[in-house]
């Protein structure tokens, strides 16, 4: 039974859910939160392999060389990224995540918490304009882990290694049996 590293997994998760969550807001409450979540995230999903290696030691010393030998380049290179960012948090006060303003229509964010599905559409959200008048927009921030290959959007990327945790997790309780 893993229940430390199934706690770290659902830590991990918890932290996700808020950094999303904070991401879709366009009037932040606490500008500082998304940056707190990430911070959070990244450090409670870097502790699930410890985790795992300190309740299964000998079990993970025996299948970590071979599970790391078959990890694909992009896989290697997801290791390498959150390890870098994971290590800017916690010792270089903080990574470097380039903030950039995306358009977001009027509509969509009024629309984003409710439940339309269930409504009669005379009580959703409306915007009436003349002919040919574009639609409001706002903006909101979206922060960015950039290298020499190129930028990704770091909700995105939080949620590749969590899946990749995920499944790390799983694989090793199928190849051990080791209850989940």
């Amino acid at each position: 039974m893993i229940e430390r590293t199934q706690k770290r997994l659902r830590q991990a998760r918890f932290f996700y859910e808020h950094l999303l969550n904070e991401r879709q807001q366009t009037f932040r409450h606490d500008p500082e939160a998304f940056r707190f979540y990430f911070s959070a995230f990244i450090q409670a999903a870097r502790t699930v392999t410890w985790t795992l290696k300190k309740e299964e030691k000998k079990k993970w010393e025996a299948w970590e060389p071979k599970w790391r030998a078959n990890l694909s380049n992009e896989e290697q290179k997801l290791l390498g990224i959150t390890n870098t960012l994971r290590i800017a948090e916690v010792h270089q006060g903080g990574a470097n995540l380039p903030e950039e303003f995306e358009e977001v229509a009027i509509d969509e964010l009024l629309t984003a918490n409710l439940d339309l599905r269930r409504q009669h559409p005379a009580y959703g959200i409306h915007v009436a304009a003349p002919p040919g008048v574009p639609q409001p927009k706002a903006y909101r921030p979206v922060h960015y882990f950039e290298d020499e290959e190129g930028k990704e959007e770091i909700s995105a990327l939080c949620l590749r290694y969590l899946e990749f945790l995920e499944k790390m997790v799983k694989d090793f309780c199928d190849d051990n049996q080791v209850d989940e």
